[in-house]
């Protein structure tokens, strides 16, 4: 028998699946009290370190363009989404290496393209990770 196409379906069961799951990882959070501010302070530190030591990699590799200051607000801006949406509060996040490198790349093509430079290379290598991603 033939499989028919049906957009979001793997969605829509994985979310089934999820959904108990994903109840008990927030409710059990909460309920946990000073409990978890050990593990929290814990991830924290060990999610952020490695940000601001390869962020100042991507200041300098960038010319000042992409800073350790956005790196680690992006960071902290997508924990947050990956922890609400995928249940997990104690998600580890982080920017490594080969991140470095990919944003490196791409500052050192458009850096001396007239139609990009410097100036539009935050726009260009946002569009450029939201269409790899």
């Amino acid at each position: 028998m033939e499989e028919t196409f049906v957009p979001f379906r793997g969605i829509k069961n994985d979310l089934k699946g999820r959904i108990l799951c994903y109840k008990q990882d927030w409710t059990s959070g909460f309920k946990a009290g000073i409990r978890i501010l050990a593990p929290t302070t814990y991830i924290f530190f060990a999610s952020a370190i490695p940000v601001i030591s390869f962020g100042e990699q991507l200041e300098r590799n960038t010319d000042g363009t992409l800073t350790a200051v956005q790196t680690l607000a992006s960071t902290a801006l997508c924990g947050i989404v990956h922890a609400i949406l995928g249940g997990q509060p104690l998600l580890i996040l982080g920017v490594a290496e080969p991140t470095v490198l990919m944003y490196t790349f791409l500052y050192d093509f458009a850096k001396d393209r007239k139609d990009l430079g410097q100036r539009l290379f935050l726009a260009w290598a946002g569009w450029y990770s939201l269409i790899s991603f």
